[in-house]
């Protein structure tokens, strides 16, 4: 009878990593240019600060229309009271104006943060090079196994994590060429400001009310879609690739290349 090999866990893996590290060659891979890393720690600041704003503004309103219409008492599609917190609770923990300003700050700096990276992405192929996904990934087979190795939560081998995968590749190029500019335009037909210059953003939406609803989903959208990627970050090495970020390297030992 074959003897059964025990594998180490996870955790044991961690702590031999020291020990395991002098004894297998080790090779830093290219992987995250100056450009990308300034442009993503930008980014990471400044999304945090808009969605800290952004949940203050709403909890000073912690309600949701549909139109051009909405106040307290009107019908709403969504009321925070009906999930336990009452419109008065709810005031007291936001701070509207401290929210509106940094709000619109940090989206200022988003959004020319955005259009450098953008512009800089076009301009040497980096979309085409890093982001733009092939004939062959977009293959159905192709789609169907990136899907599934993602539903079970399968961790990438570091050779293959030095490369966007096909779902992956999609989700950016939605994220920064659909998700962003929607948001950006439901932003601003909240603003007298802009509607008064604008005037169409109100009739793209359908109302002030509608284009705050959207931003709102929005929201929620974009805090998912961060859950994932750092729960992604996490699986394929959280130390790997937040050191990648940092110094633009990856580290491929011996045993994974």
């Amino acid at each position: 009878m074959g003897q059964h090999v025990a594998r180490p866990c996870r955790l044991c893996k961690i702590l031999m990593m020291p020990k395991l590290a002098r004894s297998v060659d080790r090779t830093w891979l290219p992987l995250h240019s100056y450009n990308v890393r300034v442009c993503h720690w930008i980014n990471v600041i400044a999304a945090g600060y808009l969605l800290l704003s952004g949940i203050h503004i709403f909890l000073d309103f912690p309600e949701l229309y549909w139109g051009n219409t909405g106040y307290q008492g009107y019908p709403a599609i969504f009321k925070l009271s009906d999930w336990g917190l009452s419109w008065d609770e709810a005031g007291a923990l936001g701070n509207r104006m401290w929210g509106r300003n940094y709000h619109f700050t940090f989206a200022w700096v988003f959004l020319i943060n955005g259009l450098i990276y953008v512009g800089w992405s076009l301009r040497t192929g980096h979309v085409r090079a890093r982001l733009w996904p092939g004939r062959e990934e977009l293959a159905p087979a192709n789609l169907g196994e990136n899907f599934r190795d993602h539903l079970r939560w399968r961790e990438p081998k570091r050779a293959q994590a030095t490369s966007y995968g096909v779902l992956q590749k999609i989700s950016y190029l939605l994220l920064i060429f659909v998700f962003v500019p929607v948001m950006l335009l439901t932003g601003l037909a909240q603003s007298p400001a802009f509607t008064a210059a604008w005037p169409w953003l109100l009739d793209l939406f359908g109302g002030r009310q509608s284009a705050r609803t959207l931003h709102s989903i929005g929201t929620v959208i974009f805090v998912v879609f961060v859950v994932v990627h750092v729960l992604e970050v996490l699986l394929a090495g959280a130390v790997n690739r937040v050191r990648s970020m940092i110094t633009g390297r990856f580290l491929v030992t011996g045993e994974e290349k």
